[in-house]
């Protein structure tokens, strides 16, 4: 179902519509049958383009086309009711409804809940978190809640934000040392509190603009930088303000997800409730309910039918590799090592947005089961397809995996802030550490392959596809009211 469908006001305007074609159903003479199907059919259009209008002028004008339909619809009920036909009673009770109806339409944007979501493009996790939770929010509640999603770094500032993004991607794939220095020598409350108090003169007035702009009921954040900022100014200047955290990392976290007044942590797994209480958070304000991911991770999939849709052959043993913010001879060593040592497997190959990797990897390619992509939007589809995924240890990609329950081969852990999902992985046993296995990148694969149903049954227990739809009931809760 599309999200208009699924919005409260649509759904009662099919209802009585149906009603009063039920009703209407056996008018032998047709008078009202025809007119009832035809302001019927004028009253879920407009509502439904009324519904996906996001330009206020045209939304207006739609909703009172639908409201004009609703009239309509009453002028009939009220013609029926003077004759005496079908149903008097019935037709009255349906009249009311008509009218209640129109009342709602007309007062929809004055009584929708507002979910303000913000993100930083600076690392996946925090990008996918945000966006399978609006998602998900869409997926059940439709358009009875306004979701909007918002790159906070950008809109603090956009030229710190592409300084900080090169630095962030040159130095994980060529200098992580500097990762590791950087989060350690931060990783306490007053390094990220004093960055805030300091910035926040120069865009209080923004912030205070800003909100009273979206009018959010809630906020939510999966990126902790500018945390502290943000709630201290949204609480101080509206009543009932509500501030909550996902938190897109797993056990190694770090100070900066603790420094703001949140009302709420939700965090992935109950290792990582642990060190967010190590790190002084009360118990009441941590929810575990996972990590956000993607609906397509859920329901039915045809492994099969997909792998031949891409040329594979279905029965191979499937490896999926992602050569994404690592140093490029890595990526390309690993590729070569792939194809040499595993000739009898299907090798998928998801280069992303860099234009440079997919060619290099094309001329590595002999095998007519290797297949090479380079953007793409069916994520979920090609980790789903995979016996076994080979990548470093983001925070996104891990979890999707493991909501997929397929089990990893980690080439790379970014030190600091990626070592809490390596230990997830090591912990309960959901892949290999190649670096720390002191394992090659396809013995790995191998060794994971022959020891396939226990790595499936321990990612059978990890596994939690159905996080997003958790965090969404959740959040929809604390602003039903």
């Amino acid at each position: 179902m599309l999200p208009f469908q699924k919005t409260t006001v649509y759904k009662e305007a099919l209802s009585a519509i149906k009603e009063i074609a039920d009703l209407f159903q056996q008018d032998s003479n047709g008078i009202f049958r025809e007119k009832v199907e035809e302001e019927s059919l004028s009253l879920t259009t407009a509502l439904a383009k009324a519904l996906n209008d996001t330009e206020p002028e045209s939304q207006k004008q739609r909703f009172k086309e639908s409201i004009d339909s609703a009239s309509g619809l009453i002028s009939i009920l009220d013609a029926a009711e003077k004759i005496r036909t079908p149903d008097p009673q019935k037709i009255s009770t349906l009249a009311k409804r008509l009218y209640d109806l129109q009342g709602k339409i007309s007062g929809f944007n004055g009584k929708r809940k507002k979910v303000l979501i913000l993100y930083s493009q600076i690392g996946q996790g925090h990008i996918s978190a945000a966006k399978a939770l609006h998602e998900a929010i869409n997926h059940l509640y439709g358009y009875d809640i306004e979701v909007e999603t918002v790159d906070f770094m950008e809109f603090i500032s956009s030229a710190l934000t592409k300084v900080t993004q090169k630095t962030y991607d040159g130095s994980t794939k060529f200098a992580p040392v500097l990762c590791k220095l950087f989060f350690e020598g931060t990783d306490k409350r007053w390094p990220i509190t004093f960055l805030n108090k300091v910035n926040s003169p120069f865009v209080i007035t923004k912030l205070k603009k800003f909100f009273d702009e979206k009018k959010p009921d809630i906020i939510v954040s999966t990126f902790p930088l500018w945390d502290y900022m943000t709630a201290e100014i949204w609480k101080k200047y509206h009543k009932n303000a509500k501030f909550i955290s996902i938190v897109t990392d797993s056990i190694t976290i770090h100070s900066a997800w603790v420094a703001a007044d949140t009302d709420y942590h939700i965090v992935a797994n109950e290792d990582t409730a642990l060190s967010l209480k190590g790190l002084g958070v009360k118990n009441d304000k941590i929810k575990i309910l996972g990590f956000p991911v993607r609906l397509d991770f859920m329901g039915d999939f045809d492994k099969r039918e997909f792998l031949l849709k891409n040329g594979l052959n279905p029965d191979l043993f499937t490896i999926l590799f992602l050569p994404a913010a690592q140093n490029p001879r890595k990526n390309m060593k690993i590729m070569k090592e792939l194809v040499r040592k595993q000739p009898d497997s299907n090798i998928i190959v998801i280069t992303g947005r860099d234009p440079k990797i997919k060619p290099k990897m094309e001329k590595i390619t002999p095998s007519k089961n290797i297949k090479i992509i380079g953007w793409t939007d069916e994520m979920p589809k090609f980790i789903r397809s995979a016996d076994v995924v080979v990548t470093k240890a983001g925070g996104a990609t891990v979890m999707e995996c493991v909501a997929a329950k397929k089990p990893l081969v980690i080439t790379f852990v970014i030190p600091g802030q990626e070592q809490g999902n390596a230990e997830l992985i090591k912990r309960y046993g959901l892949g290999i550490i190649a670096p720390s296995a002191n394992m090659g990148i396809s013995e790995s694969v191998d060794y994971i392959h022959d020891n396939y149903e226990v790595f499936k049954n321990k990612l059978e227990k990890a596994s939690n596809p159905q996080a997003a739809i958790k965090i969404a009931e959740f959040v929809y809760d604390q602003i039903k009211d």
